[in-house]
């Protein structure tokens, strides 16, 4: 099965202004939830982010998630 991994940004906003979020899929498609989640995780740290704005989510094919970083810290929290 192929899995796709969709990152979103939610860049920290100041006082007066509202979040901004972004949203992008990975061009690669991965073979396994393990794959993608591994190119989530060095995706995220390749960027020049604080890692807790940072949100991934793996997809199947049909557009379910499979995995997503805010499970696993509401698993850690």
């Amino acid at each position: 099965m192929s899995y796709t991994v969709e990152i979103t940004i939610a860049e920290p906003a100041s006082t007066d202004e509202e979040v901004e979020t972004r949203m992008y899929q990975l061009p690669d498609p991965y073979e396994t939830v393990a794959n993608a989640k591994e190119a989530a995780a060095a995706h995220i740290a390749s960027l020049d982010l604080e890692p807790a704005v940072v949100i991934y989510s793996v997809f199947d094919r049909e557009g379910f998630t499979v995995a997503s970083s805010v499970e696993e810290l509401a698993e850690a929290g």
